[in-house]
């Protein structure tokens, strides 16, 4: 059980993060709000998110496009996508001399040169499935599009926290949702998995110190 986190709030606050500024569909975004998870799942289907993507692919173009333009004054822009399939549609969208793309089949030399480029902003778009979400550092990253569904607040973080790192220069890094599942930046803290439909974030302060953790909690309107 996890007994105290460090929360994204506090870094932010306290300069040891960049701030994020998050808009939700800049000018369109994909519907997910069909997909479901059984009791048997933890992630959603593949093959259900693909038909999604392929029913809407219509609108692929047009958030690329608007990607483009957002990311005009930025220095390094990480794409978050679905499926190699979408990943693969989406980097033929962007500037070829100022793209790549990571994937997991990548062979190690090749992803190593792709990174090390991106690193060295010898590359401004790089577009990744499902392998660059934990543990990735280039600091001068200052923007973020997620173009990829997930069922789970801490991945969502996890993905935006590729963003944050301070950087000389680096103001904020932006946040461009494109998936419309309005997932929170910030909460909850504790127990990243919302146990039914009543819970919603409460704050319990520490008796000691009195900081404020945030936990899924019920609240008693008796």
């Amino acid at each position: 059980r996890c007994i105290y986190e460090v929360s994204l709030q506090y870094m932010i606050k306290h300069a040891y993060l960049t701030p994020p500024i998050l808009i939700d569909s800049p000018v369109a975004s994909y519907d997910f709000s069909s997909l479901k998870l059984s009791e048997s799942q933890t992630t959603y289907s593949k093959s259900d998110i693909e038909k999604i993507l392929t029913d809407q692919a219509r609108i692929t173009p047009v958030i690329i496009q608007n990607i483009i333009e957002m990311s005009h004054d930025r220095r390094g822009v990480m794409i978050f996508t679905s499926t190699i399939k979408h990943a693969r549609e989406i980097l033929g969208y962007l500037p070829p001399e100022k793209s790549a793309l990571v994937i997991g089949d990548t062979e190690n030399n090749e992803r190593d040169s792709i990174i090390n480029d991106f690193k060295a902003e010898k590359i401004k778009y790089l577009v990744n499935v499902s392998v660059l979400t934990t543990g990735f550092d280039a600091p001068h990253v200052d923007l973020i599009a997620i173009l990829r569904p997930t069922e789970s607040v801490s991945l969502f973080q996890q993905i935006i926290g590729r963003g944050l790192r301070l950087f000389p220069g680096k103001a904020d890094c932006l946040v461009l949702d494109y998936t419309g599942l309005k997932h929170s930046i910030y909460h909850p803290i504790i127990d990243q998995h919302k146990p039914n439909e009543e819970s919603v974030p409460v704050e319990v302060p520490c008796p000691k110190c009195s900081y404020k953790n945030e936990f899924w909690g019920i609240v008693d309107t008796n």
